[in-house]
This record gives C-alpha cells, sequence and structure tokens, in this order.
C-alpha cells in the first residue's frame, strides 16, 4: 500500500493508544505546538477588525461603522491574482519533457477551480496574514482536491528562515446528539521523523465551543472511521503541504514564522476612522429638523363619545419638542435645528483615509469619501503600474511571496500524484519540474477595468513591442490562432478600404 492510500485510511481503526486522560483548554495547549498565544490573539483580533466588529456593548445605542479592514484587504486582492494570471511549467522547454506534469497540474487545477479559489481565499489571507493549501486524494470523487485554511487553524511546529517544514492543522466538527451538542476538533500533524514524511492525527471531543477537550478514537466520527493513526512515506521529499506568507517582517512577534495583516499595524487608524463615521452619522440624527411648542398648543382634542384625547400630532416625531409649562401667549414656536457640519466631517474622514492608505501601503487617494460612504477610486492601468505608485510597489512585494507559494502549490501536486496509486498505477508518473521552471505570470492582475487593459495592450502595439493578433489576444481574450485569424481579416480590410482592390493580394504578407 503507498503512502497515499493509507493516508486514505488515516485517522484511527480501532482502539488508538491515547495515553492518560486529559483535557486540553487550547490546541496551544498541545504539548507538539510552542506558538505564542499573543501571536493566536492577534490573529482573532484582526478577525474581528475582518468582520466589522465595531467595538461597542450591547447596552449602548448601535455604532456606524466603515468595515475599512475588509476593504484593504479586497484591494490587495484584487490588484495581486485574478482569473487571467497564466501559469506554466517548462514553457521554454523545447523537448516538452515536462508536457505530462504541465497537463496534470490543469487538470488538477480546474478540477479544483484553482484560480477562482485563491482569488477568494485571498481576501482573508491579506488580512490575518497567510493562507495555507493541503491537496489530498479523495476517494469518493477519484480527484485530487485542496483543503484551504486560514492562520488560526495553522500552528507551525518548526520552521526554518524562509520555509514552514512542519506543522499542524485543525479542522473542526460540530454534532449534536439529543439535546447535547458536541465539538470535535481534528489535528493533523505533518512531521519529519529521522528523514522520513509523517502525518499523524488526534481527535478531540469537548461539550464547549472554546475547549479543545479529551482526545478520543477517530473512529468515534463516521468521517474518520477508515482512518489511521499515523503514516509515513517512505518516498517523500517535501511537505504536502503549502503556506503563502504575507510579505514583510512580523514586526508584531519578531520570533514568529507567521506573516501578519495588511492592518495589523493601524488598527488605532482603524478605530479613529470609525469613531470620525460615528460622530458624523450621530450628527445627522440628532441635526434633523425640530421645533420647540408650548404644552398647550399640543394637548389634544377630548372625544366626546369616549372621553379620550386625542392628539393632533405624532408623538413619535421627534419634530416636536414638547416645552411643559409655558403659556402660548408668551411663547413662540422656536426652531432648534443646527446646521450639520457635513464639509469638516468629510475633510476630517478623508484625513484619516489618507493616513490609513500610507500605513498599510496603498497609493494616496486610493479610497474616497464622498459623505454617503467610502468608495474605491477607478484608477487607470497606467496609474496603477506607475513606478511612482505605492500600490504598485506593495503589490511587488506580495505577488513574490504568492509566486512561491503557487510553485509549491505545483511541487506538492506532484508529489502527491507520484506517491498516490489508483488500480496500481500512480496519478502522476511524469518528471516534476525545477522550481524555477514554474512560471506565474500576474500582469492580467493589475488592471482595474476593460479600457485601461486595452489601452495598456494598444500602447505596446504602437510602440512596436507586441504584435497586432497578441493584442487581440489579450483584449478580447481569444486563443492564439483565432486571433492571429481575426488580425489578418483586420488587415485585409483596411487594405480594401484603402485602394478598393486589393482584398486577396498578399494574404500572407501581412504582419501577424
Amino acid at each position: 500500500m503507498s503512502f497515499w492510500q493509507a493516508i486514505k485510511r488515516v485517522f484511527g481503526k480501532g482502539a488508538v493508544a491515547i495515553g492518560a486522560k486529559k483535557e486540553l483548554q487550547s490546541i496551544l495547549d498541545h504539548p507538539k505546538i510552542q506558538m505564542s498565544r499573543e501571536e493566536y490573539d492577534r490573529i482573532q483580533n484582526s478577525l474581528l477588525y475582518y468582520q466589522g466588529y465595531t467595538h461597542c456593548n450591547s447596552d449602548q445605542r448601535a455604532k456606524a461603522n466603515i468595515n475599512m479592514a475588509r476593504k484593504v484587504a479586497t484591494e490587495y486582492a484584487k490588484v495581486m491574482f485574478n482569473e487571467q494570471a497564466e501559469i506554466t511549467i517548462g514553457k521554454d522547454d523545447k523537448s516538452k519533457k515536462y508536457d505530462e506534469a504541465s497537463a496534470w497540474i490543469e487538470s488538477v487545477f480546474q478540477h479544483n477551480d484553482f484560480k477562482r479559489n485563491l482569488s477568494k481565499y485571498l481576501e482573508p489571507a491579506m488580512a490575518l496574514g497567510g493562507l495555507v493549501v493541503r491537496p489530498y486524494f479523495n476517494d469518493q470523487s477519484g480527484q485530487v482536491e485542496f483543503s484551504w485554511a486560514l492562520p488560526d487553524a495553522f500552528f507551525p511546529l518548526e520552521s526554518s528562515t524562509n520555509k514552514i517544514s512542519q506543522c499542524a492543522m485543525a479542522f473542526k466538527t460540530i454534532k449534536t446528539q439529543g439535546n447535547k451538542t458536541f465539538y470535535y476538533t481534528l489535528l493533523e500533524f505533518h512531521e519529519w521523523i529521522d528523514g522520513e514524511y509523517w502525518v499523524s492525527m488526534e481527535l478531540y471531543e469537548s461539550e464547549k465551543s472554546n475547549v479543545l477537550g479529551m482526545q478520543v478514537s477517530l473512529n468515534t466520527l463516521k468521517q474518520y472511521e477508515e482512518f489511521e493513526a499515523a503514516v509515513h512515506g517512505e518516498e517523500i521529499e517535501r511537505p504536502i503541504f503549502s503556506y503563502f506568507k504575507t510579505a514583510g517582517f512580523n514586526n508584531i512577534n519578531p520570533y514568529s514564522p507567521l506573516g501578519v495583516g495588511v492592518y495589523d499595524n493601524c488598527k488605532r487608524t482603524l478605530d479613529r476612522l470609525n469613531k470620525a463615521l460615528d460622530a458624523f452619522d450621530h450628527e445627522i440624527d440628532v441635526g434633523k429638523r425640530r421645533a420647540a411648542f408650548p404644552e398647550s398648543m399640543l394637548s389634544g382634542i377630548p372625544d366626546k363619545g369616549t372621553g379620550e384625547t386625542k392628539l393632533t400630532f405624532d408623538k413619535d416625531d421627534d419634530f416636536y419638542v414638547i416645552v411643559p409649562g409655558t403659556n402660548p401667549d408668551e411663547f413662540k414656536i422656536t426652531d432648534l435645528t443646527h446646521d450639520i457640519r457635513t464639509e469638516q466631517y468629510i475633510g476630517a474622514i478623508n484625513h484619516r483615509l489618507r493616513l490609513l492608505e500610507m500605513e498599510v501601503g496603498l497609493s494616496t487617494g486610493t479610497f474616497v469619501f464622498d459623505g454617503a460612504g467610502v468608495r474605491t477610486t477607478n484608477k487607470t492601468a497606467t496609474e496603477v503600474i506607475s513606478e511612482n505608485s505605492q500600490t504598485y510597489q506593495s503589490r511587488n512585494q506580495q505577488t513574490t511571496e504568492l509566486e512561491e507559494f503557487i510553485r509549491d502549490v505545483v511541487l506538492a501536486l506532484c508529489e502527491l500524484g507520484r506517491a498516490t496509486e489508483v488500480d496500481g498505477k500512480p496519478l502522476f508518473s511524469g518528471e516534476s519540474p525545477n522550481r524555477e521552471e514554474i512560471g506565474v505570470n500576474f500582469d492580467d492582475g493589475i488592471f482595474l477595468d476593460k479600457k485601461s487593459e486595452s489601452d495598456y495592450y494598444r500602447e505596446l502595439k504602437n510602440d512596436g513591442l507586441i504584435p497586432g493578433w497578441l493584442t487581440l489576444a489579450k483584449i478580447m481574450k481569444l486563443p492564439e490562432s483565432k486571433a492571429k485569424d481575426l488580425y489578418r481579416q483586420a488587415q485585409l480590410d483596411v487594405v480594401d478600404e484603402t485602394t478598393g482592390k486589393i482584398r486577396d493580394s498578399g494574404y500572407e504578407d501581412f504582419e501577424e
């Protein structure tokens, strides 16, 4: 049985040597995990900001909130990667020795909708400081599939300066039995022991959602009853997981191998932004038109039939401010409305947005508050890729890390494919590419609108840097053959309009 066939049974038939019964309060209490508790408190706090938590007590009025933490993460994810990015293997290799690897990777990526999922997960990854992908073989589908995890479920066991080589990942399950709810946490350990790659599993059960609980047999849950508790691979040469770490040094915890979120160093600015917006929103509420009336003018009219007094105004309308005990002959109706300081508040909020942009590494003017809400400016491609653009420089730093992550995913898939046998044959038997032979083209990801993209490629064509057919292929998303045919036809139409007589002449001589 191969390593990855064993992994399919991964987590423990029958009894498991669990050892002494001891309840663990947290995953961080596990003896194998030596990570700082403060580091995961930081990640949980960043998650609250990402969710739009307003930091107010339940007995206070609801506060207005701009979820700028998510907007910042979204802006980074948008310019870093999209579905138009290209992942190639051995593209310049004329011997075609990597054709099988290229086809294998492409089939796995398409089955898992990898590009779309990566685009989706990049947003929380930028918010929390990282992202983990672990490929596995699914018996039911007969395909390699991906498990995605954010930093709050990822626990490095050992790391070097650049890479995390051992880790634990947490997967949670909730199960209800009668009137009781049980919370299960599966810890999956990836370790190197005496030069061999080991994957081991431990299952914990608790009746409290915030407690890890007691270790139980893996066959406690049906989805794990066919799995073994531990298995090793003799031919595994690299970890079968990939970790994306956001660019930059972790200045909050310098000894942690985990990355920091893009807004981790500016939470005070985020709080001040919310405070300014809430003050503006509150001023709009209290600045509604109001007027003071003497009590006798609003006393109502008695109903002759029932004797009840019927009010002649809506008592819930805060336009009416009743002044009790006043003589209507001596008191006149007074307008209490105050002007709303709209310009001052808009200026203050935009000032704090400029500070936020500086702190998170985005270009000045990325976000604008216009009184109705915060919008993202539609910058052109030229502005985005300008060498003076802070967004472009920050993007380049992040895509460097993202490219290494994608290369790790490709190499892990090749490793998994060779080690997994179906009907006695490995899923992948071709030659694995070297790291430098895996290419990632992020260029399409920098464009924020189709017109900017079109202008960009047309400028390259006009400067003689790319052929005309490639301009069509990029703008219209056409395959090479169709783009060439369309470009030839366009040239013939130009000739026909110019001369009126040479539609077919020199067809093969036109520029491609």
